[in-house]
């Protein structure tokens, strides 16, 4: 198999391998060793009181700040990437473009085709997308669950916008189909490119309470993969979203932002090189506080604000 990536699946006597169509994960909390006390002494500190003392913020006086550059794929992401103000993304090494009216954003996507390979996270942008636009309407291409792939048409204006899912591994405790899914290699290795493609990967979030091999494995792959898809179409425009920051809650040993954090050094050092459009979502989360893997539409909204930039 291109990449060696592959899934095992225990032989089961009852089942046939042909026979499997969907799948769901059963997330079982296991308690190791010091975890309890790890738990205890985090309680503890957020039970207490801290004091910090008081910061005097000066007014800066260098004058006007120099004018950027429009927002243009191949830009290098710097750290920190940009900030928030008055819920606004303001990047520090180029300019937005807006995007604040219907017409606009139609403008913006007539003519394109616009692949949405990755999570729920990038299932969000579908779904403000359809909500934003009432012309870009589903179109219904069946399938089971809540992660079926999502098909949305504006007719008048040719514009189609695709969502899958990537591949395995996949967490969720919702029932999804394996038959019609594939890594998200594979899935940019099907398509021709062309210049009214567009193509958006953003995975990470299921990737953490796995080995990290296995996380730089993929992103190894899907950057040959993007190579290839180069080679025979170069003016095919490509955008890599950065994984979100995601709740304080959420089972830490397995899926905190800890092993997020080194996700997101590993990516930003695999893809360096690449003609490509990078949206910061793990700046923009972190700034904001969002503290949720499923962020509010305002920082969904202006992570989409960005991605038309780059394509517009």
């Amino acid at each position: 198999m291109r990449g060696k990536e592959e899934i095992h699946q225990i032989k089961s006597v009852r089942m046939r391998y042909k026979s499997f169509l969907a799948l769901l994960t059963i997330n079982v909390i296991v308690l190791i060793f010091g975890v309890s006390l790890i738990i205890e002494k985090v309680q503890d500190w957020q039970r207490n009181s801290h004091n910090f003392e008081t910061l005097e913020v000066s007014r800066c006086e260098r004058g006007d700040a120099p004018l950027k550059e429009k927002c243009k794929i191949g830009m290098e992401s710097p750290y920190p990437s940009g900030y928030f103000l008055q819920n606004e993304w303001f990047p520090n090494f180029c300019k937005l473009s807006s995007f604040k009216t219907v017409n606009e954003i139609n403008a913006c996507l007539k003519g394109k085709i616009i692949y949405l390979l990755g999570d729920s996270t990038l299932r969000q942008w579908m779904l403000y997308f359809t909500k934003t636009l009432k012309t870009l309407r589903f179109f219904d291409i069946y399938g089971n669950g809540q992660h079926k792939e999502l098909l949305a048409l504006d007719m008048d204006r040719n514009i189609k916008l695709h969502w899958k899912k990537h591949w395995h591994p996949f967490v969720t405790q919702h029932l999804h189909s394996v038959k019609d899914d594939a890594y998200v290699t594979r899935q940019i290795d099907q398509l021709a490119g062309g210049p009214n493609m567009v193509i958006v990967v953003k995975l990470g979030q299921h990737f953490r309470p796995f080995p990290l091999h296995i996380f730089i494995r993929r992103m190894f792959n899907i950057r040959r993969a993007i190579e290839r898809l180069f080679l025979r179409s170069p003016d095919t425009k490509v955008i890599l979203g950065i994984e979100n920051t995601r709740e304080m809650n959420s089972e830490m040993e397995r899926f905190s932002d800890f092993h997020g954090y080194v996700q997101c050094l590993a990516l930003k050092d695999i893809f360096q090189g690449l003609n490509i459009g990078i949206i910061d979502a793990w700046d923009m989360t972190i700034a904001s506080a969002a503290n949720s893997a499923h962020p509010s539409e305002d920082i969904v909204r202006n992570q989409i604000n960005m991605f038309l930039t780059y394509i517009c």
